[in-house]
């Protein structure tokens, strides 16, 4: 009996050629230089002036409601607690 061997040394040779494209060049457009340049308005600030419209609200401790005299307090404790901390007493 005859054995075939096989050869891995043969490689075909025939290279497969890809399409070739047709590269079509395409006009492209020049931008045209400016000769003239439009000023720049510049922007004029004007100050108006501002009114202090806030009132600062003084109301007596007879005035306040439940909630303004628990608040109360508790902000004065807030900070003397941020001072103490910050050591400014």
């Amino acid at each position: 009996m005859a054995t075939r061997r096989r050869t891995s040394a043969v490689k075909s040779t025939t290279v497969k050629k890809s399409p070739r494209t047709v590269v079509t060049k395409k006009s492209t457009v020049t931008s045209k230089s400016v000769n003239k340049v439009t000023p720049i308005e510049e922007v004029k600030v004007t100050e108006t002036p501002v009114k202090n419209v806030e009132k600062k609200v003084t109301r007596s401790l007879t005035q306040l409601d439940g909630f303004e005299l628990i608040l109360l307090p508790l902000l004065y404790l807030e900070d003397f607690a941020k001072r103490l901390i910050n050591n400014q007493f």
